[in-house]
């Protein structure tokens, strides 16, 4: 009898252990500095933010060259690396008048604690609650590319923080139970098991189940091509939300592509969207408005890194 309890623990710590490899597939932070804004000439400070749950998150408020900010992005990164490379995602708008907000999740870059799905819903509850306290607009939009749409649509369903005029989600997936059985039945070897498996993904705090909640004008920014998170998953999760809404469908291949292509297309239509959702019209943003204007190019404002990472 002992022998068959301590085997069926066995099984069980198994179990678990595969079940939570699993769910921690979808994270993978590092603490490596890659680049600091005052590489491409923007100025910056360090923040710090205490969580909810007594984790301190590190991140950045990068100022607008204009000495009035138009408005303040809040940007939620990607499931990689940490905000000393997402942050370039970013930067052309700090170049053209807007604040950015960045910040690590717990287990990213200075970030304390360890990545989970939990942990970092919390992370982004405090980061909202935080820069409704600390933003130097009144005007606020939400940028999150990939996981970070993930990340933001349950904390920002539950929080209803009122000073975010739009949110924007770039190449952002509908479930995680469901993203995880598409990368399985894209794989000959897994395909068979991409039902069985996908049981062991959790699908708690998946957007899917909390984007009917979000009240502000949504953007989806999806690539017809995107090899990481499909097409269809974006639109999915389009489906599911609330109007007003928008779905710009992107033509070339990449994953979180629209701005940084050496086209201005997405950058301008951003530009024009962000000033069109202000609580007040802003002369700065004229030049933005006119169909004629145009932008600063997203590969000049990486010049040396650029030149010394080739």
């Amino acid at each position: 009898m002992k022998t068959i309890k301590a085997k069926t623990f066995i099984q069980f710590l198994i179990f678990a252990t595969f079940l939570t490899a699993c769910n921690n597939l979808f994270y993978y932070p590092d603490s490596v500095i890659q680049v600091t804004p005052d590489r491409l000439n923007l100025v910056f400070s360090d923040i710090t933010i205490r969580t909810i749950d007594n984790e301190e998150l590190h991140g950045w408020k990068i100022n607008a060259k204009e000495q009035a900010p138009i408005a303040t992005i809040l940007h939620f990164h990607g499931n990689a690396q940490n905000i000393t490379t997402h942050f370039m995602y970013c930067a052309w708008l700090a170049e053209n008048g807007f604040d950015v907000i960045e910040f690590d999740y717990r287990g990213y870059g200075k970030s304390t604690g360890e990545a989970s799905r939990s942990g970092i819903y919390k992370d982004s509850v405090s980061f909202l609650q935080w820069a409704y306290e600390n933003s130097r607009t009144k005007d606020n939009f939400i940028i999150a590319q990939s996981l970070g749409g993930a990340v933001v649509i349950p904390a920002f369903a539950d929080i209803k923080t009122n000073n975010v005029q739009a949110i924007i989600l770039d190449s952002t997936f509908a479930s995680y139970r469901g993203i995880a059985r598409q990368k399985l039945a894209s794989i000959w070897l897994t395909w068979p098991l991409q039902w069985p498996l996908g049981f062991l993904v959790s699908d708690d705090l998946s957007p899917i189940d909390y984007i009917k909640n979000v009240n502000v004008p949504l953007v989806f920014i999806h690539g017809k091509n995107d090899n990481v998170v499909p097409y269809e998953s974006g639109k999915e999760l389009f489906e599911a939300a609330q109007e007003p809404k928008e779905f710009w469908d992107v033509e070339w291949e990449g994953h979180v592509s629209a701005f940084v292509n050496k086209d201005d297309q997405f950058r301008r239509k951003l530009l024009k969207y962000l000033c069109s959702h202000l609580k007040k019209p802003n002369k700065k943003c004229e030049k933005y408005l006119n169909k004629t204007s145009q932008t600063l190019p997203y590969i000049r404002l990486l010049p040396d890194f650029i030149n010394n990472n080739k």
